[in-house]
């Protein structure tokens, strides 16, 4: 267990774009799934692992989060157990010193006062689900002075695109950080999960600012790489990086089968979100489901096929909707037929009208709109 080692919940990285798509809200707090959001995956990680101090580094846009992750109560995170901090630097989204390395120096003073021996970095964009305790056990063996999470992938070519890979000595020591450009298809995949001494931490933060005002956290980790003891260790299940609206798309709807499903939701490793005593889904008389994710308190009218339905979404009889996300509180009424789209929150679609899009370019609503 962890229980020496402060949680630190990295900001979105320099490879993650979504461009105008829900640009009112950091990546940290996008729906997923119909109950989550993204971060309630490494927060659950570390909770489950035993941690009870964090920090939560946030975007530019941070109400999102703060109205989500809150006090940390549906975490396990409380006040006799640890502690929580909602931290942040820059918040002009738009601006150069939007990265990691500045917000950790406009707040160093927090991190300095910690009394734990150890620091856990580890980002919300990557999804999965891992027991970090076997990542200390595994530092701890080797010695390292850092050990990084990372995936041994054989879809490099079409996923992961500007992710870092790794690559090893013989002794499985890292010796190089690379960019995934798509050119090979089985890679090492960082996970951007880092494990190390506080004060290892706390000088590269130090180091980086030295030689650039503009470095993340991973730019200095390549730079040093031959002067640290860096060694990975493999993460052995499902692992999705969610860095780009395809990508964002397509791991909702691969998630819908239930054995792929399986490989990110363990019995016994839950994964902690705010939850909602809406009223059970409701199903009309008229109502086609096939191969859905639907969540508390819809009404479901119409026809639905392949797709993820949030929480509180009314599909009015005569819609139709294939290979969609459609995020809580929507509206549709009858006429409309939805395929390849993405519907933000609390729209209200209340014309017939066709919205397609394709798997690799989704149609976008934007929230609150009337269509």
């Amino acid at each position: 267990m962890l229980r020496n080692t402060l949680g630190i919940v990295n900001i979105d990285g320099n490879n993650v774009h979504f461009g105008d798509i829900m640009n009112h809200r950091g990546v940290q707090a996008f729906g997923f799934l119909g109950r989550y959001r993204l971060i309630d995956f490494v927060l659950s990680n570390m909770s489950n692992s035993g941690i009870t101090e964090f920090q939560v580094y946030m975007p530019a846009k941070m109400r999102s989060t703060i109205q989500h992750v809150g006090t940390g109560k549906h975490y396990n995170i409380n006040s006799k157990r640890g502690s929580l901090r909602l931290l942040n630097s820059v918040t002009d989204p738009n601006s150069v010193y939007q990265h990691d390395i500045n917000a950790f120096s406009d707040n160093l003073h927090f991190i300095e006062n910690s009394d734990k021996e150890y620091v856990l970095i580890a980002p919300s964009y990557f999804i999965y689900s891992q027991d970090y305790s076997k990542l200390m056990e595994e530092h701890l063996a080797s010695k390292a002075d850092v050990t990084v999470l990372y995936k041994n992938v054989s879809d490099a070519k079409e996923n992961f695109i500007g992710c870092q890979t790794l690559k090893f000595d013989d002794n499985k020591r890292v010796i190089a950080f690379e960019e995934n450009h798509g050119k090979y298809k089985n890679r090492p995949v960082s996970l951007e999960a880092y494990f190390m001494k506080r004060a290892t931490f706390i000088e590269l933060i130090q180091r980086a600012n030295k030689v650039s005002s503009l470095y993340w956290l991973k730019d200095i980790l390549k730079d040093v790489v031959d002067q640290y003891v860096i060694k990975g260790y493999a993460h052995r299940d499902f692992v999705a990086c969610i860095n780009s609206v395809e990508s964002y798309f397509t791991t909702q709807l691969e998630l819908i089968d239930q054995d792929t499903r399986k490989l990110l939701f363990k019995h016994d490793w839950p994964i902690h979100t705010q939850t909602s005593d809406s009223s059970p889904t409701l199903y009309g008389p008229l109502a086609e489901v096939k191969r859905c994710l639907i969540s508390n308190g819809a009404n479901i009218n119409g026809q639905v096929e392949n797709s993820v339905i949030d929480r509180d979404v009314v599909i009015e009889e005569g819609v139709v909707i294939k290979n969609s996300l459609i995020l809580n509180g929507v509206t549709i009424k009858s006429g409309a037929n939805i395929e390849n789209a993405i519907i933000d929150k609390a729209t209200k679609i209340i014309h017939p009208i066709d919205i397609k899009g394709s798997e690799n370019n989704p149609s976008y609503i934007k929230a609150h709109q009337i269509i």
